[in-house]
C-alpha cells in the first residue's frame, strides 16, 4: 500500500448508438514510483497504469512520481 494524491485527467465517451465504453484518465502523484505493470485500487475502482511513472526532482523540495492512469467502464 502507497500514500498518494489522485485527479482526474478527463474522459472519453464516443456519441455512437449502443453501449461503448467510458474511458477515464487520472494522474497519481507518489513518493514512492509504481511499477508500470501494476495496477492500483481506489474507491472500489481498479485503474491500470499506463506507461512508466515519471519522476520529478524538483530544485527545491522532495522528489516525487507521477503516474498515468486510466479506468475502462462499460
Amino acid at each position: 500500500m502507497a500514500w498518494g494524491h489522485l485527479q482526474p485527467a478527463g474522459s472519453t465517451e464516443p456519441a455512437e448508438p449502443g453501449r461503448r465504453p467510458v474511458v477515464t484518465a487520472w494522474r497519481l502523484f507518489t513518493l514512492e514510483p509504481v511499477a508500470a505493470r501494476e495496477r492500483v485500487e481506489w474507491n472500489g475502482k481498479t485503474l491500470d497504469v499506463v506507461g512508466e511513472p515519471d519522476r520529478f526532482s524538483p530544485r527545491f523540495g522532495r522528489v516525487h512520481w507521477e503516474t498515468r492512469l486510466k479506468h475502462v467502464e462499460g
